[in-house]
């Protein structure tokens, strides 16, 4: 007797779900053996936790980790699992309601590979854990994007007299914080403002980030370099929780390494208008809407600013 269509798809379904759920605790498991290691070594020691090629499922238990090294409570992760919905890798509707999608013009629903949706969750996870004194990783990024941004702001031999930065001071205004005890600006999307935040400095070109760093900080059109990157990271991660990128992750590097593409390149279109149009502190939230718009047409159009053809940032920024 031939196999029911509908019956063969569900069946689709249920293996699929099942892959979901064996590389979940794959992740537990890494997760819980990751939190055994140092994660309280202070900026400069030897570690590849914040290298810009290291994938978010590495970072992600040292990010969650306390200073008791436990994991958190489950049911903040319940929260967030809540938020989004499973991957769809099948179509297990009826045929009729396909026949209809067909002559409709219907668009057809993004389908997530499980690593994309495993990258999904984690970020959307990483927005509720608030930033953690007694975790040295999140001061390790925070410590590295201080160094990175005043780099680009001085020669290198006067950058090889600077010291690593004290946890409190006014010299976390200078790097675009908007006061001197910088942990305070990440309560609007956790850690992950700040995983983005540091990403971005490393993976914009040194020429591109130098020129920002100068538009932030030159008086009278300055504006809060860090601070602008946090409110950046929050319009995209609206956007994930919309699913308006569940078409771009895939099965070889997850959606990732797309999420904090856009991020940094938000960024730089950021910057672009910001100069080109002479802009002060009162055009930003209209800057951000614009990026907002960009980011629901079309995405793709902004990461062609990271291209190194493309001459926009180059033209606008040196």
């Amino acid at each position: 007797m031939e196999e029911d269509p509908l019956e063969a798809e569900q069946e689709a379904w249920r293996k699929e779900r099942l892959r979901v759920l064996e590389e979940w605790c794959e992740i537990e498991l890494k997760g819980a053996d990751a939190l055994k290691m140092d994660v309280t070594h202070e900026p400069g020691s030897p570690t590849v936790a914040v290298a810009a090629e290291t994938s978010l499922q590495d970072l992600y238990p040292l990010l969650i980790a306390t200073s008791s090294n436990t994991v958190p409570q489950q049911s903040g992760d319940d929260g967030a699992e809540k938020e989004i919905k499973k991957p769809e890798t099948s179509d297990n509707r009826s045929t009729f309601d396909r026949i209809i999608d067909v002559c409709l013009c219907r668009p057809v629903k993004a389908q997530m590979s499980p690593k994309a949706y495993t990258d999904k969750t984690l970020i959307m996870k990483l927005a509720q854990i608030p930033y953690d004194h007694e975790n040295g990783t999140h001061w390790l990024l925070l410590s590295d994007y201080f160094n990175n941004v005043s780099r680009s702001l001085m020669t290198s031999s006067e950058y090889s007299h600077v010291t690593n930065p004290s946890r409190v001071g006014a010299h976390w205004v200078t790097v675009g914080f908007q006061s001197a005890t910088p942990h305070t600006d990440f309560r609007g999307c956790g850690v992950l403002g700040l995983l983005q935040m540091h990403t971005f400095t490393q993976r914009v070109p040194a020429n591109i980030l130098r020129a920002i760093v100068l538009l932030a900080t030159t008086e009278p059109t300055d504006f809060p370099l860090a601070v602008v990157s946090i409110n950046i990271t929050s319009i995209i991660l609206t956007q994930l929780q919309k699913g308006a990128f569940d078409g771009y992750g895939n099965e070889n590097e997850g959606l990732y390494p797309f999420f904090s593409a856009l991020h940094a390149a938000s960024m730089a279109r950021f910057c672009s208008i910001y100069k080109s149009q002479n802009c002060t502190l009162a055009n930003t939230q209209t800057i951000f809407s614009e990026i907002t718009r960009q980011l629901e047409k079309s995405p793709v159009s902004l990461l062609m600013l990271l291209n190194a053809s493309n001459d926009e940032l180059i033209n606008t920024l040196l």
